[in-house]
């Protein structure tokens, strides 16, 4: 009698240990799946938006960011594609240009990356930007400019 219950209790515990098991196996594979759609998910969204716009400021043309910051440095993050949206205001008969230039350690003349196509009177264009296109290239800056205000309109960009 005593050894049947002994094998009752052997049963139960086998019984036990496989139901753990097959849970904590149940959990593991839910949870891999879910990682997946997650990082599917921020695959789908790594892009950023970043707007500037050109303004008549005091008889002098500057970029003016989103938050309304003139020439402000364009944080942008590594890896992650970026849309520059790049406005001019209606009525304004200067066309401007964004340059996104590299500038070297040994500070020679930089190397522009991207241009913008012409903005003037309202209009607007976009370009698209990734710095893991460039980051091989060991710039000691990258900045922004206007083609055709490069004094006035200027600013860094920020590789976070």
């Amino acid at each position: 009698m005593l050894q049947t219950y002994n094998n009752i209790r052997i049963k139960n515990k086998i019984t036990i240990l496989i139901i753990v098991v097959a849970t904590i196996s149940i959990l593991f594979a839910n949870m891999e799946s879910n990682l997946k759609k997650i990082y599917a998910q921020e695959e789908v969204s790594s892009s950023s938006s970043i707007e500037v716009t050109a303004k008549l400021v005091d008889n002098e043309y500057r970029w003016i960011g989103s938050n309304n910051s003139t020439n402000p440095t364009l944080n942008i993050t590594s890896g992650v594609d970026h849309q520059i949206n790049i406005k001019s205001v209606k009525g304004d008969p200067e066309e401007h240009e964004l340059i996104i230039e590299g500038t070297s350690a040994s500070g020679d003349e930089g190397e522009e990356l991207i241009a913008s196509d012409h903005v003037k009177d309202g209009s607007s264009t976009t370009i698209n930007f990734n710095p893991s296109d460039v980051e091989n290239n060991n710039y000691q800056s990258l900045q922004y400019f206007c083609e055709y205000h490069q004094d006035t309109m200027r600013g860094k960009v920020q590789i976070n």
